[in-house]
């Protein structure tokens, strides 16, 4: 029974949730700001129209049935913040509204949101995972991508999908069909699954393609545009940093893979935060910069400041600033660049302290002073480095798409530090053009914070 209800009348809750959250947004302001939860006044509509625009267009209605949940939290912060600071810019009613009052709608609007649309999303994927709102799926592609996302379904259960047929595009697949192996038995060709989909009940059908299979992509194409049910290509390229956003040139459908375009504006915020905050940041850690200088002149041989080549926007390089953490070498310096390990003998015991509280990193404010470096960005790598992993990883040198940072998502995902094999390398990539993909200002934000605590605790190094 909650089956059908839930899969059949999804779209009618989620119109009534496009209702319900402005109008429960409204109500606290009324019982926060006038002590009646149905009062009508014009901030109650103001509140109601302005909450209902700003959930429309923060994607937060979207289907999260296989994406993160944590995707929710800045479009949650973004709504309350706007209706909680439009508040007191609208004088309403001529009402002087205290700090207090302004702060308690922000954290019930925060509360409201989180549960309703978090916790209740967390509490579907668990009727999924027993088998309630669970959908009937078909699987065309090989033995090989069968397995895959056979793997997937059985590791994320929530998603809420049942195969309950597959079929191949290979004869070998099913040339002996009806004998199970692993537990893996294909149902036949295309012909045998345009027949079920005509028989049977299926919500949806998922397919792969690859080059070696028998039938063509176009001509799987057009026998799938011939059904009636939701279609969708899973693309198996192994390459999952990729945008894959829709985008038209004329009449003509395209595929953003890389580097997808952001909003001017935005950029331009951010530029202009980078500058102003390390501007402030120069200002206010000049005598901690000026003590780090002097111990190092005094503690060993040697600059102050390592400076090193390292690529840049758009591949171009530049002159990264640090400060020194090793000991000067300059009589037998290798030609290759070996990078630093923990408890690496060519550390100095300052370099440690330094390392350990990210402090040899301070002198790079000067680079996002200059333009050309941002707070956060992907990390910038020494050229010998990146001559070596863009060989290797498919997609690396997406990574100069975007400003690098002092700070990024790989860093504070625990990829950070040295790079002991290519998967590791890989995972740092991943992370690295997953934030160019989706890059915005509220994620900015967070990186920082997360970065802050993480350097207060000497747990970045």
């Amino acid at each position: 029974m909650y089956r059908g209800i839930l899969q059949q009348r999804s779209v009618e809750l989620n119109n009534l949730q496009k209702i319900l959250d402005p109008l429960v947004i409204a109500c606290i302001f009324n019982n926060i700001f006038f002590q009646n939860f149905l009062y009508l006044n014009p901030g109650f509509f103001l509140v109601f129209l302005l909450s209902m625009t700003s959930l429309s267009i923060s994607g937060i209605y979207s289907s999260f049935r296989i994406r993160k949940l944590i995707n929710l939290i800045p479009s949650i912060i973004s709504t309350s913040s706007i209706t909680s600071l439009i508040i007191p810019l609208s004088r309403l009613q001529n009402l002087n509204f205290s700090v207090y009052q302004i702060t308690n709608f922000f954290i019930s609007c925060l509360l409201y949101l989180t549960i309703h649309h978090i916790f209740l999303r967390l509490f579907f994927r668990y009727l999924r995972s027993k088998g309630l709102n669970s959908r009937n799926i078909i699987f065309f592609g090989n033995k090989k991508s069968f397995k895959l996302i056979k793997n997937q379904l059985e590791k994320y259960p929530w998603i809420g999908y049942k195969i309950i047929y597959w079929f191949s595009p290979n004869k070998i697949d099913y040339k002996n069909k009806g004998i199970e192996e692993d537990k893996l038995s294909c149902c036949g060709g295309i012909n045998d699954l345009i027949e079920t989909i005509r028989r049977d009940k299926i919500d949806k059908l998922f397919f792969c393609h690859d080059e070696g299979d028998d039938i063509s992509l176009n001509n799987t194409l057009k026998i799938f545009g011939d059904f009636c049910i939701p279609v969708s290509y899973l693309i198996d390229w192994n390459i999952d940093s990729m945008s894959l956003r829709k985008e038209f040139l004329g009449d003509i459908v395209s595929l953003n893979i890389w580097n997808p375009e952001q909003s001017i504006l935005d950029e331009k915020i951010k530029k202009l935060f980078d500058f102003v905050f390390s501007l402030l940041l120069i200002i206010l850690s000049s005598p901690v910069l000026f003590l780090i200088s002097i111990l190092i002149k005094f503690s060993s041989d040697g600059s102050i400041f390592f400076i090193q080549e390292r690529y840049g926007y758009n591949g171009v390089s530049f002159k990264m600033y640090k400060f020194r953490t090793m000991y000067s070498n300059t009589k037998n310096q290798c030609k290759n660049i070996v990078q630093a390990k923990r408890n690496d003998s060519r550390i100095t015991k300052l370099g440690k302290f330094l390392r350990k509280y990210s402090l040899d990193e301070l002198p790079q404010l000067f680079n996002v002073i200059k333009g050309e470096m941002s707070l956060v960005g992907p990390r910038p790598h020494a050229v010998e480095h990146n001559e070596f992993y863009r060989e290797l990883i498919t997609g690396y040198m997406q990574r100069h798409s975007r400003l690098p940072g002092m700070t990024g998502l790989a860093q504070v995902r625990g990829a950070r530090g040295e790079t002991s094999d290519l998967e590791m390398m890989e995972k740092r990539i991943k992370y690295d053009i997953e934030y160019n993909n989706n890059w915005s200002l509220m994620k900015d934000f967070f990186i920082l914070i997360k970065t802050f605590f993480s350097v207060l605790t000497g747990k970045a190094y």
